[in-house]
């Protein structure tokens, strides 16, 4: 009796298992949000690096298509010249009469010319790559316009390079992705 009159005990109303409850709960939330926005995380992630191993393909034909218009820039200028349907030893001068005649452009020559500017072309020599999971190539390259500027004697031709990255990738359920790529180029040659 003593006890009881110097520590006042307090009846228990029952507030312990409640907080526990909520306690749990909170953290179960908290743990469940945690997981999802983990998982999201991780799909966006595998996209974004789907994206870029397709648009790093296309690029990989450009730089291709761009190596081989400087090592052979005499062919890419007598090639674009003729799809345009004018005689690659005869001088365009801008804003003459000459007509474009659709009947005398030969675009062969160009399509030639662009052909083996792929992944078929090259051996990939990645380890742990199968390259039929990695494809890129050069799907068109046109002239949009050519004239000679007779004061430096060059002729310039305006032309524009398309190619195309595929990628695929198995993980993350994503299937085949891909990217265009389009770049404008200015080629020069002397006459």
């Amino acid at each position: 009796m003593l006890l009881n009159k110097k520590f006042k005990i307090m009846p228990r109303k029952g507030m312990a298992i409640p907080l526990v409850l909520v306690f749990c709960v909170c953290v179960m939330v908290f743990a469940a949000s945690l997981m999802l926005f983990r998982k999201e995380s991780k799909q966006q992630n595998l996209s974004n690096v789907h994206f870029l191993q397709a648009n790093f393909l296309a690029q990989s034909a450009i730089q291709m298509m761009l190596l081989k218009l400087s090592a052979f820039p005499q062919e890419a200028c007598d090639a674009g010249v003729l799809s345009l349907g004018y005689c690659p030893f005869r001088g365009i001068i801008a804003g003459s009469d000459v007509e474009f005649n659709e009947a005398s452009s030969n675009k062969a020559g160009l399509e030639q010319f662009f052909a083996d500017c792929n992944s078929d072309a090259i051996e990939l020599k990645i380890p742990d790559i199968n390259p039929e999971n990695w494809k890129f190539a050069v799907t068109d390259f046109k002239v949009i316009s050519a004239y000679t500027n007779p004061a430096e004697r060059q002729l310039i031709i305006s032309a524009q390079i398309t190619s195309l990255g595929e990628a695929t990738m198995e993980r993350g359920s994503m299937d085949v992705r891909k990217e265009e790529m389009i770049k404008t180029v200015k080629l020069t040659r002397e006459n």
